[in-house]
């Protein structure tokens, strides 16, 4: 429980940390020809991936390759984005900690 907790806060901290975006906050469904599927909690969101779309798990870099079905992502899109699907800034890559050893 507390790990979902850690990974909510920073989800959120995230979200809020970026001015001139918009958010597609959730769980990812699928990843198919540069267009991510997202779960929100309105409901399912496209968003395009292109060139520039920067792609960070974590404090590391990562690629379009490092997204799998199950994980959570906050995408940015540009407020001013009229692109249908919209097209991604950035995908943030959530990172749970590592579940912790129980000592026998």
């Amino acid at each position: 429980m507390k790990h979902i907790i850690i990974t909510s806060l920073t989800f959120a901290a995230l979200a809020l940390a970026h001015g001139g975006f918009d958010h597609v906050t959730g769980t990812v469904l699928t990843v198919s020809n540069n267009v991510i599927t997202v779960q929100t909690a309105k409901g399912k969101q496209d968003v395009k991936l292109d060139s520039k779309t920067e792609f960070t798990k974590g404090s590391q870099k990562a690629t379009q390759a490092d997204i799998l079905p199950g994980m959570r992502v906050v995408v940015d899109i540009p407020e001013e984005s009229k692109d249908k699907p919209p097209i991604a800034h950035s995908v943030k890559i959530g990172v749970a900690a590592a579940p912790k050893q129980v000592a026998k």
